[in-house]
Protein backbone atom coordinates (compact mmCIF):
# COMPACT_ATOMS: atom_id res chain seq x y z
CA UNK A 1 0.00 0.00 0.00
CA UNK A 2 2.86 2.38 0.83
CA UNK A 3 4.50 1.68 -2.54
CA UNK A 4 1.21 2.49 -4.30
CA UNK A 5 0.97 5.83 -2.48
CA UNK A 6 4.60 6.66 -3.26
CA UNK A 7 4.10 5.67 -6.89
CA UNK A 8 0.93 7.80 -7.10
CA UNK A 9 2.70 10.85 -5.60
CA UNK A 10 5.68 10.44 -7.92
CA UNK A 11 3.30 10.05 -10.87
CA UNK A 12 1.46 13.24 -9.88
CA UNK A 13 4.75 15.15 -9.68
CA UNK A 14 5.87 13.64 -12.97
CA UNK A 15 2.63 14.66 -14.68
CA UNK A 16 3.09 18.19 -13.35
CA UNK A 17 6.63 18.36 -14.79
CA UNK A 18 5.57 16.80 -18.10
CA UNK A 19 2.75 19.34 -18.42
CA UNK A 20 5.32 22.14 -18.28
CA UNK A 21 7.44 20.50 -20.98
CA UNK A 22 4.96 19.00 -23.45
CA UNK A 23 3.18 21.52 -25.67
CA UNK A 24 -0.56 21.00 -25.66
CA UNK A 25 -0.75 19.43 -22.20
CA UNK A 26 -2.36 21.69 -19.61
CA UNK A 27 -3.19 21.32 -15.94
CA UNK A 28 -5.23 23.80 -13.93
CA UNK A 29 -3.03 23.49 -10.81
CA UNK A 30 -0.89 21.08 -8.78
CA UNK A 31 -4.02 19.56 -7.22
CA UNK A 32 -5.18 18.67 -10.73
CA UNK A 33 -1.86 16.86 -11.29
CA UNK A 34 -2.51 14.71 -8.22
CA UNK A 35 -6.07 13.99 -9.35
CA UNK A 36 -4.76 13.07 -12.81
CA UNK A 37 -2.28 10.75 -11.10
CA UNK A 38 -5.11 9.05 -9.20
CA UNK A 39 -7.42 8.67 -12.20
CA UNK A 40 -4.56 7.55 -14.45
CA UNK A 41 -3.47 4.96 -11.85
CA UNK A 42 -7.02 3.61 -11.49
CA UNK A 43 -7.45 3.36 -15.27
CA UNK A 44 -4.05 1.68 -15.50
CA UNK A 45 -5.06 -0.82 -12.84
CA UNK A 46 -8.42 -1.54 -14.50
CA UNK A 47 -7.23 -1.80 -18.11
CA UNK A 48 -3.67 -3.13 -17.79
CA UNK A 49 -4.45 -6.83 -18.29
CA UNK A 50 -6.76 -6.10 -21.22
CA UNK A 51 -4.13 -4.05 -23.05
CA UNK A 52 -1.35 -6.41 -22.02
CA UNK A 53 -3.04 -9.35 -23.77
CA UNK A 54 -3.73 -7.28 -26.87
CA UNK A 55 -0.23 -5.80 -27.04
CA UNK A 56 1.74 -8.91 -26.04
CA UNK A 57 2.60 -9.90 -29.63
CA UNK A 58 3.38 -6.25 -30.42
CA UNK A 59 5.79 -5.80 -27.51
CA UNK A 60 8.32 -8.07 -29.16
CA UNK A 61 7.93 -6.43 -32.55
CA UNK A 62 7.89 -2.81 -31.41
CA UNK A 63 10.49 -3.04 -28.61
CA UNK A 64 8.24 -1.40 -26.04
CA UNK A 65 6.41 1.07 -28.25
CA UNK A 66 3.16 -0.62 -27.19
CA UNK A 67 3.64 0.78 -23.67
CA UNK A 68 3.90 4.30 -25.11
CA UNK A 69 0.63 3.75 -26.98
CA UNK A 70 -0.97 2.32 -23.83
CA UNK A 71 0.11 5.35 -21.78
CA UNK A 72 -1.13 7.73 -24.49
CA UNK A 73 -4.54 6.02 -24.53
CA UNK A 74 -4.72 6.20 -20.73
CA UNK A 75 -3.87 9.90 -20.83
CA UNK A 76 -6.57 10.57 -23.43
CA UNK A 77 -9.11 8.65 -21.32
CA UNK A 78 -8.05 10.69 -18.29
CA UNK A 79 -8.45 13.86 -20.36
CA UNK A 80 -12.00 12.80 -21.27
CA UNK A 81 -12.87 12.18 -17.60
CA UNK A 82 -11.36 15.29 -15.98
CA UNK A 83 -12.06 18.96 -16.69
CA UNK A 84 -8.86 20.30 -15.07
CA UNK A 85 -6.63 18.30 -17.43
CA UNK A 86 -6.38 18.94 -21.15
CA UNK A 87 -4.47 17.37 -24.00
CA UNK A 88 -4.51 19.24 -27.31
CA UNK A 89 -4.36 16.04 -29.36
CA UNK A 90 -2.82 12.66 -29.87
CA UNK A 91 0.63 14.14 -30.55
CA UNK A 92 0.73 15.59 -27.02
CA UNK A 93 -0.62 12.31 -25.64
CA UNK A 94 2.12 10.28 -27.35
CA UNK A 95 4.90 12.61 -26.20
CA UNK A 96 3.61 12.55 -22.62
CA UNK A 97 3.08 8.78 -22.87
CA UNK A 98 6.70 8.34 -23.94
CA UNK A 99 7.85 10.42 -20.95
CA UNK A 100 5.72 8.35 -18.58
CA UNK A 101 7.04 5.11 -20.11
CA UNK A 102 10.63 6.18 -19.52
CA UNK A 103 9.79 7.30 -15.99
CA UNK A 104 8.07 3.97 -15.27
CA UNK A 105 11.20 2.14 -16.39
CA UNK A 106 13.32 4.27 -14.06
CA UNK A 107 10.87 3.80 -11.17
CA UNK A 108 10.79 0.04 -11.71
CA UNK A 109 14.60 -0.05 -11.75
CA UNK A 110 14.70 1.88 -8.47
CA UNK A 111 12.18 -0.43 -6.81
CA UNK A 112 9.30 2.04 -6.45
Amino acid sequence: MINFIIHFLVLGALIWVISMIVPGMRLKNIKAALVVGIVYSILNWLLYLFFWWIALPLKFLTLGLASVVFNAVLLKLTDDILDDFELAGWKSAFIAGACISVANLLLAASGI
